[in-house]
């Protein structure tokens, strides 16, 4: 069995974001996806528009995402 794993912020969700998951559901057998926290998304300089657990569940409710947690550090 292939695990693949990616991670992102997910903030806005658009197309590219589903044609990532497609290509790497394409990859492996069972794809998880890690979602960056709203704490490290601050570290970097940033702010998200939409709160993590909110796009955690986005994420999750993609079709081609097994899983998806919670990506504390880089």
């Amino acid at each position: 069995m292939v695990i693949g794993y990616t991670t992102g912020v997910y903030d806005l969700f658009h197309v590219g974001h589903l044609n990532l998951f497609k290509n790497a559901k394409g990859m492996c057998d069972k794809l998880i996806v890690g979602v960056t926290v709203d704490e490290l998304v601050q570290y970097k300089g940033k702010n998200s528009m939409i709160p993590f657990e909110d796009r955690i569940e986005l994420v999750r409710s993609c079709k081609y995402v097994d899983a998806a947690v919670p990506q504390y550090d880089m």
